[in-house]
């Protein structure tokens, strides 16, 4: 990769969106970069690293393996997302998770010893990481709520609600979602098969919660109904 690309691929990252071109080229100068084949994992349950990883291009899995063996999909992880932050505040940390390469992906590595020159030539990055954080973990409690649910229609509203909470628009009438994942990545979010996801939203369609227009378009009808 060369240096202009780095630059490119730090910009990418939200917590760096206040630096100027020659801050982002300062710490581009730290960056090293991996490819990923489809496939191929990142880093695995228990593994131990100091890095964080930042998609350049492609599309990253991050998932758990639960009791059951089956797999239940956390988040993807698409150009600018990063992973491993937690890693650079405690270096004995172990990873809870795996990151798996969807298709052909591109990342930039920074070190947990570089990263942490960055924060303190740059304070501000440091709130902007903590605010990503607290949004994480948000976002990780709002789907262990979720999924203590045992009916497949109230998972799917309280998702549904979640993403209408967090893209701060308006909630009055109709409201249109657009969902961030396949049906089969949702259900493998939601805890359950593609089969259930289906029924869940012919359920609600038919209730007049909700309108699909498209796999990945959904219109709410009444947020007060979720």
């Amino acid at each position: 990769m060369e240096k202009e690309e780095e630059r490119h691929c730090v910009s990418l990252v939200p917590i760096f969106k206040a630096l100027d071109q020659e801050d982002l080229g300062k710490i581009s100068q730290n960056i090293t970069s991996r490819q990923l084949a489809k496939g191929e994992i990142l880093y695995s349950l228990n593994d131990n690293d100091d890095t964080l990883y930042i998609v350049h291009t492609g599309e990253l899995k991050n998932y758990r393996i639960l009791e059951n063996g089956k797999e239940q999909l956390v988040r993807l992880l698409g150009p600018g997302a990063f992973t491993g932050e937690w890693s650079i505040f405690k270096s004995d940390i172990k990873h809870n998770d795996y990151i798996e390469a969807l298709e052909p992906t591109e990342i930039c590595q920074l070190t947990r010893q570089d990263f942490k020159q960055v924060l303190g030539q740059y304070p501000e990055i440091s709130m902007s990481l903590l605010q990503h954080m607290s949004e994480r973990l948000d976002i990780s409690e709002n789907q262990t709520a979720t999924l203590a649910y045992g009916s497949i229609t109230k998972r799917i509203t309280s998702y549904l609600a979640d993403l209408i909470i967090n893209s701060k628009v308006n909630r009055e009438g109709t409201i249109q979602v657009e969902l961030p994942m396949t049906r089969k990545d949702l259900a493998s979010y939601l805890g359950t098969t593609p089969e259930s996801v289906t029924r869940g939203f012919n359920k609600l369609e038919k209730a007049g919660v909700i309108e699909s227009i498209s796999n990945k378009i959904i219109q709410v009808h009444d947020f007060n109904s979720l």
